[in-house]
């Protein structure tokens, strides 16, 4: 019986775009049913059908459900990695206390795109080996690109090491971040409106870079 999942070396983007279209539609409907159901209820059957397309179109793709889980888990945190790129330091002209809360709602965004991957990862991080190395590896790059640039406005910080102080910074965004997008239930007064949130984070990661305040 051939081997079904994709060769050794990863998957492979699709060239044709109605395939593309396919592959989108499997990963936003696997989104919704992993955030309406969590990673153990949801089977192969339910996304083939909420597509649709048949079940072994996903098997062929993907190898199974684990592997899915993990190749949606490392296009999600790329999609991140590579949109914090795209905005080249070398041509950001600006004050980061501008630019920093126009990030940190980018951050949320993503964040609330995703939840069903972030559900269902959260559900299998223990009993799956890879995907916790997964994990460390993609957190270690979105974190790596976040600090390189804040770096790029490193003339407006104050502080005594430059380079901690982007990492600790980005470690910090990174976390209050999660914590908004977590599933589990927050007390109504701990809420605050979106823009409000990007805002308060925003502050509290300039204060602790030692950008001073705005006049």
């Amino acid at each position: 019986m051939a081997q079904r999942g994709p060769k050794s070396g990863g998957f492979e983007e699709p060239k044709q775009a109605r395939t593309r279209e396919q592959l989108a539609r499997i990963l936003e409907e696997t989104d919704r049913l992993f955030t309406e159901r969590g990673y153990e209820a949801t089977k192969i059957s339910d996304i083939a059908a909420a597509v649709p397309c048949s079940i072994s179109t996903i098997y062929d793709r993907f190898g199974g459900k684990a592997e899915l889980l993990r190749y949606m888990h490392r296009q999600g945190v790329e999609e991140a990695v590579g949109m914090i790129g795209a905005m080249d330091p070398g041509e950001i002209e600006g004050d980061l206390r501008e630019v920093l809360p126009l990030a940190v709602r980018m951050g949320i965004a993503i964040i609330g795109r995703y939840q069903g991957r972030r559900r269902a990862s959260a559900e299998r991080m223990h009993d799956d080996p890879e995907l916790a190395a997964l994990e460390l590896e993609l957190q270690e790059a979105l974190i790596g690109a976040g600090q390189r640039f804040l770096l790029a406005f490193r003339h407006q910080f104050n502080h005594p090491d430059p380079e901690l102080a982007a990492l600790q910074a980005m470690r910090l965004l990174m976390a209050m971040t999660e914590q908004r997008g977590s599933l589990l239930p927050v007390p109504t007064w701990a809420v605050l409106h979106e823009d409000r949130f990007a805002e308060e984070l925003a502050r509290m990661a300039l204060n602790y870079l030692g950008v001073p305040a705005a006049p």
